[in-house]
């Protein structure tokens, strides 16, 4: 059922659905005065080209080519004066092509052609100040959009995107042997072992929580505070109302999965359809398995999702995926804590992370271990590994498709349901430090904002987080220091790779130097 659904729904939209070519969509106004000039130029060189046929072919002039010469005449009087710039002297024209006979038209021809160059090289110049122009005044205002309108900025940043990627030649950079591959299976083997092997395996998890580290065996343990009842309608049957405003409310324009099935296709399927389809979705509920054909979660994700943030389940703090999840306050947080510690002169350390390859590098032994720790039903944490269970991936190439190779470690980037998993993924981290507080950053509430009969609490703050962005701060290196253990720690346990090229620190309780040299600082890790 599940091959006819998706043989069927392919055919269809290829068959139905309209193809568009996405290219540059931004098309730049030209000035008032080069428009004018291109439709100058356009038309003398019409003329010229109706001379040129008279040249070749004297006797089909007729009084028809004298009446419209006429009128010609009139507007090519009219190029000339308002082009004065360019010519010392209005050309003088014949009034009447008939005495243009005597010497074959050639003295009104060099007069044009003449004429046409000089309104070529103008149209050029002119052109090519607009560009200027158009460049520096662009670029201005981008970098002001940076600043005072940023969904400007990426509007005008993305106006001529790349879509695609030609990959027919592969260049190992080896420091004593370099290597350009051009033959085909050459570059599809070369492919295959990038790809499979982009992300290191550098350890493996043990098989059970009882074989972690103390620290982390307490912390994925099954989480008292959340009972097991809230997911009791996680995996009922969902109705055909509940369907169509899931595929109601996707978003367009989203890369396919790999069954080449976009969410346009969806919605453009008949009540016949997804009824059929509606059957195979509880089918994979029941199952608890969704067919490699088919793995879309976006239906499951929405009930998930709603569950865990109407219950408040995750700790650590990081609300990407969850509904109403916004970077929108911690961009606050973080611009008043410093603007707190340039107030009131507090020692203040912020460290900015960067994880590489955040999706690729989900081990899917301890994603279970975190979905156990929050008391996902079993059936439930089946269904969701099965998304990335024995899964296999292939590349396009510019000779075809590599073949299929088995993807060791990881969870899709274009799955919806990913940045939901990711978040319960390292919310084990975020909870440990957030427990384990050394020095945090200590929010103090405004005293006009206290009063004696109302007291606001201060706010203890060590990290803020959204999805993989991570920053740490704390008012000491020391606090600092005791962070960085502990995330080092986790990132080997999860074989996640930190980014430390990237990392960037901020600090205002660093010696000032009297040079443009930056020191180095040395961190001591437990």
């Amino acid at each position: 059922m599940c091959e006819y659904l998706h043989t069927n729904i392919i055919a269809g939209t290829n068959a139905i659905l309209p193809t568009h070519t996405v290219g540059n969509d931004h098309t730049p106004k030209l000035p008032k005065d080069l428009e004018t000039l291109i439709q100058h130029y356009r038309f003398l060189n019409r003329v010229l080209h109706s001379i040129r046929l008279l040249r070749k072919h004297p006797h089909t002039l007729s009084s028809s080519h004298d009446r419209k010469w006429s009128n010609y005449l009139i507007r090519l009087n009219n190029i000339f004066n308002l082009n004065q710039s360019i010519f010392s002297s209005a050309p003088v024209l014949p009034s009447s092509l008939l005495s243009c006979r005597t010497d074959n038209f050639n003295y009104l021809f060099r007069t044009l052609s003449h004429a046409s160059k000089l309104l070529r090289g103008l149209h050029l110049l002119k052109e090519k100040e607009f560009q200027d122009f158009s460049i520096k005044a662009h670029l201005a205002s981008r970098d002001q959009n940076f600043d005072t309108d940023i969904s400007s900025f990426i509007n005008s940043a993305l106006s001529h995107s790349r879509r695609r990627i030609v990959l027919n030649r592969v260049f190992i950079d080896h420091p004593i042997a370099p290597q350009l591959l051009t033959d085909p299976k050459d570059v599809s083997d070369a492919v295959v072992n990038h790809f499979q092997n982009a992300v290191p395996i550098k350890s493996s998890p043990p098989s059970h929580i009882s074989a972690l580290p103390n620290r982390w065996r307490s912390e994925y343990s099954p989480m008292d505070s959340v009972s097991p009842d809230i997911y009791s309608s996680l995996l009922s049957p969902p109705s055909l109302e509940e369907w169509l405003s899931t595929v109601s409310s996707i978003p367009n324009g989203k890369a396919p999965s790999p069954s080449m099935i976009t969410y346009e296709m969806l919605k453009h399927l008949g009540p016949i359809t997804n009824s059929l389809l509606l059957i195979l979705i509880r089918k994979c509920f029941t199952s608890a398995d969704i067919p490699d054909l088919w793995r879309q979660a976006m239906l499951f994700y929405n009930r998930l999702s709603t569950i865990l943030a109407a219950h408040n389940v995750l700790k650590g703090g990081n609300f990407a995926g969850l509904p109403g999840g916004t970077c929108r306050d911690l961009i606050i947080t973080l611009e008043s804590i410093i603007h707190d510690a340039n107030h009131n002169n507090s020692p203040l350390w912020i460290l900015s992370q960067d994880i590489s390859k955040v999706f690729d590098s989900v081990n899917l032994t301890m994603l279970k271990f975190a979905l156990e720790r929050i008391r996902l039903p079993a059936i439930t944490i089946m269904l969701i590994l099965s998304l990335f269970m024995n899964h296999s991936n292939w590349v396009f190439t510019a000779h075809g498709e590599t073949s299929s190779y088995r993807v060791r470690i990881g969870i899709d980037q274009g799955e919806v349901i990913s940045p939901l998993l990711w978040v319960i993924y390292i919310d084990p981290l975020l909870t440990v430090l957030k427990n384990e507080m050394l020095d945090p950053y200590i929010l103090h509430s405004p005293s006009l904002l206290s009063t004696d009969a109302v007291s606001i609490p201060d706010i203890s703050i060590n990290n803020l987080v959204f999805m993989d962005d991570s920053t740490l701060i704390s008012s000491s290196k020391a606090g600092l220091e005791h962070m960085l253990s502990i995330t080092e720690e986790f990132y080997l346990l999860n074989n996640t790779s930190a980014n430390h090229q990237k990392y960037v620190l901020i600090s205002n309780s660093l010696p000032l130097t009297t040079t443009s040299t930056i020191l180095p600082v040395e961190f001591h890790l437990s």
